[in-house]
C-alpha cells in the first residue's frame, strides 16, 4: 500500500492519538467543605458547580474559573503515567499575597484511570473540588 494513503488512514482509525493533546479540560461535579454551612461553601458551590477549567500538563497553571495561581507557580510534582496521578502543588504564603494569611492548592488527576475521563480533586485551604478531566 503507498505511504501516502497510510498515513491519513492511521488517523481516521485512531482519532484519538491524533486529537488527544497532553493538556486537560475538566468539569467540576460536586465540592465538599468542613462546614457546608458556610457562606464561602454556599457561594463556591452556585460559582463553580457545573464549570469548566483546563490545565496546562507542563506547568501545571489551571486556566478558568478555577485557578492555581495568583502570586505564585504551581509546581509540578508528577506528570502522571498509567501508574500514578498527575500532582501539583501551589503555596501562598503569609506576605506574598493581598490576604491575611497563607493558601495551599492541590490538584490531583487521576492519570491512570484507563477512561477518557479522570477522575480529579482540587483543594483550595478546605474546600475541596471533585469531578473529571479530559485530554485536549
Amino acid at each position: 500500500m503507498n505511504l501516502q494513503l497510510l498515513i491519513p488512514l492511521a488517523f481516521v482509525f485512531l482519532p484519538d492519538a491524533a486529537t488527544a493533546g497532553d493538556d486537560y479540560k475538566c468539569t467540576v461535579e460536586r465540592i465538599h467543605a468542613s462546614d457546608e454551612d458556610s457562606a464561602d461553601y454556599l457561594l463556591s458551590k452556585k460559582a463553580y458547580v457545573g464549570s469548566d477549567f483546563t490545565v496546562d500538563r507542563a506547568s501545571g497553571l489551571m486556566v478558568g474559573p478555577l485557578k492555581n495561581s495568583f502570586a505564585t507557580k504551581p509546581e509540578v510534582i508528577d506528570r502522571g503515567s498509567k501508574d500514578n496521578s498527575f500532582k501539583v502543588v501551589t503555596t501562598l504564603k503569609l506576605g506574598q499575597g493581598m490576604g491575611r494569611g497563607s493558601n495551599v492548592y492541590t490538584l490531583v488527576i487521576d492519570e491512570f484511570v484507563d477512561e477518557s475521563k479522570k477522575p480529579f480533586a482540587f483543594m483550595e485551604n478546605s474546600i475541596v473540588f471533585f469531578g473529571h478531566c479530559m485530554h485536549f
